[in-house]
């Protein structure tokens, strides 16, 4: 099948934070606005929308796209827990590779300001939610057995809090900007041990949106960055095989978008990576190839993924400094790499990069071992 070169025309987005007085739609169509005005495009330009939302309720597209001006237009609205935005996006790309439609709009959006106390918990008919296991016990118990296959230092996942945290201080986009220190991190309150407060990520509001176009909807006024490839994958039944302190899902979503762009992860030159948890950043690091396996704690501490290091991670400052709106996660990493592959991210900008990876991994229920991952390959 001949596919199409696809590209990011016009991002936009909604800083990620609380927006008590700001509704779903407000946020999504906000963001929407953003990117058509970014691409010169008027909102009847648009051939179809993909939109992720997880908490927004039914139509949730519908309803945000309407703010924007797009009426009538084929609409997926794409649930795939924190993996929505990559879905949304994996989708949109293949429709416009496949020549089904010329110009797309992807937005995410979410609206989560009111609605947990505490850690986002799993679907109420999941055993073990009725047993109270939530999502910062289930990647504890993750960090519990990395750590005992490769006999690591459980405190030194702290170093990935510091990281993402620096990186997120240049952010202007991000809910966190103050930098923190490894003894900070280790000091504030126990989560789920090993996990303490600052190395788990908020629950945020926030929005994020593409336009995406074929090559021959691409003119001069555009600084386009192309979608090489994308990969999705989805989890399996936890039994004896299963593996703890990986992330198999994200390997297959990775093996798949690899193959799709071409490339080897080698040459990728940074990464937007899933760090809902410190121990999740590591765990996608390993399963990506980024790193070897058992390799993401030492090169978190060599500075390998910080900002001037082999392939800086989470540069944008990750879910830790960001904060997570579940739906928009994914579509926000995919502007932040455009705006890293376009030379327009101040003051955490990676030199010279022209190839770049986002990667969203979602769920992890104790039926399956995830319930999505998304991985998207950005290049100039």
């Amino acid at each position: 099948m001949t596919s199409r070169r696809v590209a990011v025309i016009g991002t936009g987005s909604v800083p990620f934070g609380k927006h008590e007085d700001a509704s779903l739609e407000d946020l999504g169509g906000s963001a929407a606005r953003a990117a058509l005005a970014e691409a010169g495009f008027e909102p009847g330009r648009i051939e179809a929308a993909f939109s992720s939302n997880v908490l927004g309720g039914g139509g949730a597209g519908q309803r945000i796209l309407a703010r924007a001006g797009v009426h009538g237009v084929p609409v997926v609205n794409a649930e795939n827990a924190c993996a929505s935005g990559t879905t949304a996006v994996h989708l949109a790309r293949l429709a416009v590779a496949a020549g089904v439609h010329d110009v797309v709009l992807v937005v995410g959006a979410e609206k989560m300001t009111g609605r947990f106390q505490g850690g986002i918990t799993l679907d109420r008919t999941d055993r073990p939610t009725l047993l109270g296991l939530t999502m910062p016990a289930i990647y504890a118990l993750n960090a519990q057995r990395y750590a005992y296959d490769h006999g690591a230092d459980l405190d030194d996942l702290a170093e990935v809090s510091v990281k993402n945290r620096a990186a997120g201080a240049a952010n202007p986009q991000a809910m966190f900007r103050k930098p923190v220190t490894r003894a900070e991190v280790l000091g504030s309150r126990p989560v789920a041990d090993p996990l303490t407060l600052l190395q788990c990520c908020a629950n945020a509001d926030g929005a994020a949106a593409l336009v995406l176009a074929a090559e021959n909807a691409v003119s001069s006024r555009h600084d386009p960055v192309w979608l090489l490839g994308s990969g999705l994958a989805s989890g399996s039944p936890i039994g004896p095989a299963t593996e703890f302190g990986t992330s198999r899902p994200s390997r297959l979503a990775a093996r798949r978008a690899y193959a799709a762009a071409g490339v080897t992860p080698d040459a990728i030159d940074l990464a937007e990576v899933h760090d809902a948890f410190t121990i999740g950043e590591i765990m996608s690091v390993e399963a990506l190839g980024l790193a070897g396996p058992g390799k993401a704690l030492h090169a978190v501490a060599g500075g390998e993924l910080s900002l001037g290091g082999r392939v800086p991670v989470n540069a944008g400052g990750g879910l830790l400094s960001k904060g997570h709106p579940v739906g928009a996660t994914g579509v926000g990493q995919v502007v932040e790499l455009v705006a890293q592959l376009r030379g327009r991210a101040g003051e955490r900008q990676v030199g010279g990069a022209s190839l770049a990876l986002a990667h969203t991994v979602g769920g992890g229920v104790a039926t399956l071992d995830a319930i999505a991952s998304g991985v998207v390959i950005a290049g100039v």
